[in-house]
């Protein structure tokens, strides 16, 4: 049984989880990765494939297991940069993005200064070093360092290269520009001794017969690993890891599943939680919402028509694609509006791009002049989004700049009656998704059965729509997909107001 450095990582996030990969590989059948994941695989290996630009004089290995090492020495014994290294020791296996040979300075015959060895590389399409499992890139270049100094290799630096959060494509990518090198050896060296020694814990974890429950049972909802359901079936699905952010609460959290506290009305302490936390308790605990109705009242009292409802659709990649955005920068590609009016009348209009060219995002903002009016309130869901895509806009457009603002100014985030606490329905399981809420209060409306139900599966579905590859009919297809989602979101938002009204 060979352990790679993913494993590693996964070791580091959840042991249980990494034995039961390893022994029942059948409990993750059937686990596909989603859309978003399967972007930042994407992402991960067009980020590496551009990092090797930087390196005209390398080497990709292309061959796989043992002939990979032996391509890898050929490769490293005329001190050539490698892509893909290879090395085992012991059951440790592992490829490395980038090896570099550097020798020492020579000067008349004289080592002026300098060790001759390689240089590590890991290239992450991050825009910054992360030093937290299971994403921990010092953790991963100490572990890399050791087996590959384990075969004989001396390693005299070992460094992530990373997207450049600063950088903005403007025409072709700048590769030297888009990537930024750190130099992490002396924290790598320094963890050598943990890490070498959760190897040596690995191996002896993995030799062992399977151990009851898993450690993701101390973590709240969001931290837990694939197989927590399998490995904690004494958990209920609506657990105390749902509670409003319990995860900034580790203590609590810990004491109640040492209690053997549960279920979210097993708990012995109802007065320590704080007010979020309070009223999901209390809502469970009731089994029925709980309803400020003077608050949501007020909040909506404060609108002025006409009501505008109003989502972005936005995609974002780790190689920039479009001139004024950088990695990960999410460009507004499309939006849904829907007009209320006093009367209660309601108008949709829409708008997509999909032919990008020349100035990407100018035709989007100036359908937008003509069909936001800034006297009324625009109305979004979780507006931060939506907020930040104004001001990228503004930046794009100074033209535009006060008219954006004074829509930002004047924007009310629907969400905000839920994640504030004025309903409180234990539906909605501690979340104030729109995907959680809306079942709750227009069970009529469903995203299960759209051909695009999630926002990171549109954004993929919009950077096949502007692909040269794809055909004009599917285009049409995935257009009118994307403006069905998109429309779904915004008149979701006309129903809730409208259930929320009736209060």
């Amino acid at each position: 049984m060979l352990i790679t450095k993913t494993d590693y990582l996964e070791y580091t996030f959840c042991k249980k989880n990494l034995w039961l990969r390893k022994h029942k590989p059948e409990l993750f059948e059937g686990m596909e990765f989603s859309d978003f994941e399967k972007k930042i695989i994407e992402d991960g290996n067009l980020a590496e494939a551009a990092c090797r630009l930087l390196y005209p004089e390398g080497v990709l290995i292309e061959s796989h297991h043992g002939q990979a090492i032996i391509d890898t020495k050929e490769v490293m014994a005329d001190r050539q940069t490698v892509f893909q290294a290879t090395f085992q020791n012991d059951v440790f296996y592992l490829r490395a993005d980038i090896l570099k040979c550097v020798g020492p300075v020579v000067d008349d015959g004289i080592v002026t200064s300098g060790l001759g060895g390689w240089e590590l590389f890991e290239v992450k399409a991050t825009n910054e070093v992360k030093r937290r499992a299971p994403h921990h890139h010092v953790n991963d270049l100490a572990f890399q360092k050791i087996v590959i100094e384990a075969c004989g290799v001396k390693i005299v630096k070992a460094g992530v290269i990373h997207l450049n959060r600063e950088y903005r494509k403007n025409g072709e990518v700048n590769n030297h520009a888009l990537f930024m090198e750190e130099d992490l050896t002396a924290e790598v060296m320094a963890a050598e001794e943990q890490v070498r020694g959760e190897m040596e814990q690995m191996k002896e974890c993995l030799e062992q017969p399977e151990q009851a429950g898993c450690a993701c049972l101390y973590e709240g909802r969001s931290n837990h690993c694939s197989t927590f359901a399998y490995s904690n079936p004494e958990v209920p699905a609506y657990s105390v890891h749902n509670f409003n952010r319990i995860g900034m609460s580790k203590k609590k959290l810990e004491d109640w599943v040492d209690r053997g506290e549960l279920a979210l009305t097993e708990i012995h302490n109802p007065e320590d939680l704080n007010k979020a936390q309070k009223l999901q308790y209390t809502a469970c605990l009731l089994d029925k919402a709980i309803i400020d109705y003077a608050a949501v009242r007020k909040a909506l009292d404060g609108l002025v028509f006409p009501l505008q409802f109003f989502d972005y659709e936005g995609y974002g990649s780790a190689i920039p694609m479009f001139d004024g955005f950088g990695a990960y920068e999410q460009v507004p590609f499309q939006y849904s509006l829907h007009i209320m009016q006093a009367g209660g009348e309601i108008e949709h209009r829409e708008f997509i791009i999909t032919e990008p060219t020349g100035d990407l995002t100018l035709p989007l903002i100036e359908r937008m002049k003509v069909d936001i009016d800034p006297a009324g309130t625009v109305i979004s869901w979780y507006s931060s989004y939506e907020k930040q895509r104004n001001d990228k806009l503004a930046e794009l457009h100074p033209e535009y700049a006060s008219f954006l603002k004074e829509i930002n100014d004047k924007m009310f985030d629907l969400m905000t009656i839920f994640s504030d606490g004025h309903y409180v329905d234990p539906a909605f399981k501690g979340s104030a998704s729109i995907k959680k809420v809306l079942p709750v209060l227009v069970p009529a409306l469903n995203y299960s059965v759209m051909n695009i139900s999630k926002g990171d599966q549109a954004s993929e579905r919009w950077e096949k729509l502007i692909s040269a590859k794809t055909s004009a009919t599917e285009k049409e297809k995935i257009a009118r997909d994307l403006l069905d989602y998109c429309a779904l979101d915004t008149w979701a938002m006309v129903e809730i107001y409208r259930v929320l009204r009736s209060l």
